[in-house]
């Protein structure tokens, strides 16, 4: 089974994509820190993952006071994060699994601590291929997912849908 740790970015994604109950049925271990949890602040969102907390779907890993003192010292390239990212950093990190983010400098400080990384763009396409959403819906939540966020690297969507695109004509889909 494949641990991932991700950000709130990645959440507030798939949440407005609205694509959480595929995403928390890939045979997956997802967790997150009680820090960025608690990054949930609006009603309806903090109703929504409270329900996958309940049945299990996701961990909310508790950061102990003297774990807080070891991300504290972590060292760092650069040290513009937020606690809450460096939360997951830390326990990705520890627990050697891929962090999810899609957050440039998170990615970046990811890249340099060697950890796996991904974002939203890579979850939507773990989702085409396990078989959670067709090949026709995944083109469309890309499609959607450059107005959901406009940080992300359009060219890499625009790289994914035609190969998508491709892939369908070429099994006459």
């Amino acid at each position: 089974m494949i641990v991932v740790f991700t950000d709130v970015s990645v959440f507030f994604d798939l949440y407005k994509l609205q694509i959480l109950p595929e995403f928390f049925e890939l045979n997956w271990d997802i967790h997150t820190s009680d820090f960025v949890y608690n990054e949930i602040i609006h009603e309806d969102q903090l109703e929504v993952f409270s329900i996958f907390v309940k049945c299990q779907k996701l961990r909310v890993i508790r950061i102990s006071s003297e774990e807080t003192l070891l991300i504290e010292k972590m060292k760092l390239k650069r040290s513009n994060k937020s606690f809450p990212d460096r939360t997951v950093l830390w326990k990705a990190k520890q627990e050697n699994c891929i962090l999810l983010t899609c957050d440039k400098a998170l990615r970046e400080e990811a890249n340099h601590q060697k950890i796996e990384v991904h974002g939203s763009i890579w979850v939507v396409n773990q989702l085409i291929e396990n078989n959670k959403i067709s090949i026709y819906k995944g083109i469309s939540l890309l499609e959607k997912l450059k107005n959901v966020n406009s940080r992300l690297p359009f060219s890499k969507i625009d790289r994914l849908i035609n190969d998508l695109k491709q892939k369908t004509e070429a099994n006459g889909m």
